[in-house]
């Protein structure tokens, strides 16, 4: 029996092209069975496994804002905390349990002290999804079932080999590495207030986008590994163009992208349309 498997890869800010993929998959009738994701594909996950549309997540999306989450981090390793984020998916989600989601899904982290992929599908949803997103340096790591928990992107960025462990017969993965080449000159705010010119002039700082660059090259090598051995069904890859991992204040731009990925490719528009005449619940 087909089923079928959504993969939401990491990316910071980028996550925002998640939901025009997912606008235009309710275009088309497109109905994900299991779902899976990393860092901001974790979030995504998450809100569409508890029945989230994509009009409600895109409103998520445009109220983050780098200002609202740049807290300062008290006593842990980090430069900011993650407690605005918190907040946020908590008023969305509430306190839910993985086992009162309306589709099965679980998320991506790594284990800080073993240094191995951890994959959570159980137990409370809010803190799984923080520890997936709790990028090294920049947010704290999660302490979570006596576990010191960090980004699931540094050992599986695109966990569409998750979603066909987990059950998926057919597997969509969006990537959301597809991003301009190191050197392009990043995209800038509008710069008004302290904290805007503050964020300018970190995206113009040559350490910043050599840690961006870096981050792409460890995840695409991770992705490229895992299709090696099992590559997913379907790869959407959004164009991220100019778009940076805190650029918050792209959304609509990355949510373009994201819907441009299916509208622009014929060959993806026609496979999901084949998938959706013999829907999920069909024999292979």
């Amino acid at each position: 029996m087909i089923k079928l498997g959504l993969a939401f890869g990491g990316g910071g800010a980028r996550g925002a092209a998640h939901v025009g993929v997912l606008y235009e998959l309710e275009v088309l009738g497109v109905k994900p069975q299991i779902l899976t994701g990393t860092s901001i594909g974790a979030v995504v996950a998450a809100m569409v496994a508890f029945s989230k549309p994509p009009k409600e997540i895109h409103s998520f999306f445009e109220k983050l804002d780098l200002a609202s989450l740049y807290n300062r981090p008290g006593n842990n390793p980090s430069i900011s905390s993650l407690y605005s984020f918190e907040k946020a998916i908590t008023e969305v989600l509430g306190q839910p349990n993985f086992k009162d989601a309306d589709l099965p899904f679980s998320v991506v982290t790594t284990n800080l002290v073993t240094r191995q992929e951890l994959v959570i599908g159980e137990g409370d949803v809010v803190s799984a999804v923080l520890a997936s997103m709790a990028f090294p340096v920049m947010f704290p790591p999660i302490e979570r079932e006596g576990l010191t928990l960090v980004d699931g992107g540094l050992v599986n960025n695109l966990p569409f080999d998750v979603a066909r462990a987990r059950g998926a017969t057919n597997v969509i993965a969006i990537d959301l590495g597809n991003s301009a080449p190191y050197g392009t000159a990043p995209a800038l705010g509008a710069g008004s207030g302290l904290l805007g010119r503050a964020v300018n002039f970190t995206k113009r700082r040559q350490t910043f986008q050599v840690i961006t660059a870096v981050t792409d090259i460890i995840t695409e090598r991770s992705m490229q590994a895992r299709m090696a051995i099992s590559p997913p069904d379907l790869l959407i890859r959004p164009r991220m163009d100019h778009i940076g991992l805190i650029d918050f204040d792209m959304t609509n731009t990355a949510i373009l992208s994201g819907r441009k990925s299916i509208r622009e490719n014929p060959e993806v528009v026609e496979k999901l349309k084949q998938w959706c005449k013999n829907p999920p619940g069909t024999p292979v």
